[in-house]
């Protein structure tokens, strides 16, 4: 799958000098309560999982759910990418701040990046209302439900308990409000295995925001970049490939929007 980083010459600049990506904390980005959409709608839809799963069960996962919200949450850590190339509501979201879409295949690039100490996993974010049910029953019976985990649960009890953590953790963090279904976000969830190890903090507008650095093992597997709107797209362009070629990224093609947006 094709995804896109949507960034402006700030954020490209950090990211090709440095080979890495920000993961930002879950607390801080621009819905604050993201995780709390996630484990209301996996927690909600328990109630009509009653003729599919044990009481048991059940009551594992519950358990999981309020164990992932007590000490876990607060330290898991998000790449957004999105799956347009060229979507109107993210340049708007540069404004005069120059924008550019960096260009990956999905799991090429999760195998490119070096996850020391930390817990990754990829995929596209599920939209829903938080009072929806449906999308999260279906999580639930798909991961349960997978042949190699019904067999160890199958085999040792036990191993309910650890898949209800495992799944709290792989499961929660891809639900989003309904009202952000635009973004047609995929991301990169991480978590680290010492919590507070290699945290770093930045600034913004809004305070201080936790972040880690997410570093590739040699070099990103860049596709392309797109030029959002600008005023000069030749001198954007020979910055761009001046930038990607003194770093070692070479043959990498520059695009332009085609969406008619002057920021």
């Amino acid at each position: 799958m094709r995804i896109y980083h949507y960034t402006d010459l700030n954020g490209l600049k950090g990211i090709i000098e440095n080979d890495c990506f920000w993961a930002t904390n879950f607390y801080f980005l621009n819905d604050a309560q993201e995780l709390q959409h996630g484990m209301q709608c996996i927690v909600s839809s328990l109630e009509y999982l009653k003729d599919e799963f044990s009481g048991r069960s059940l009551k594992f996962i519950r358990d999981a759910m309020t164990k992932f919200e007590l000490f876990e949450a607060r330290h898991m850590y998000n790449i957004s990418f999105c799956r347009d190339s060229d979507l109107l509501s993210q340049w708007r979201g540069y404004g005069a701040k120059q924008g550019v879409c960096l260009e990956f295949e999905s799991e090429e690039l999760f195998e490119s990046l070096s996850f020391s100490e930390c817990a990754s996993i990829s995929g596209e974010v599920i939209y829903t209302k938080p009072d929806s049910t449906p999308k999260a029953k279906s999580k639930i019976t798909d991961f349960f439900r997978r042949e190699d985990i019904a067999k160890l649960i199958a085999d040792d009890p036990f191993h309910e308990i650890i898949y209800s953590a495992d799944f709290a953790r792989k499961a929660t963090p891809f639900f989003k409000h309904e009202s952000f279904s635009e973004e047609k976000e995929f991301r990169i969830v991480i978590q680290p295995i010492n919590r507070l190890n290699n945290v770093k903090v930045r600034v913004n507008d809004y305070g201080l925001i936790p972040y880690l650095e997410i570093k590739a093992k040699t070099k990103l597997p860049l596709k392309s970049v797109k030029i959002g709107p600008c005023k000069d797209k030749w001198l954007m362009t020979e910055g761009i490939q001046f930038l990607l070629q003194s770093k070692g990224y070479t043959d990498i093609p520059c695009s332009y929007t085609e969406t008619p947006y002057r920021g």
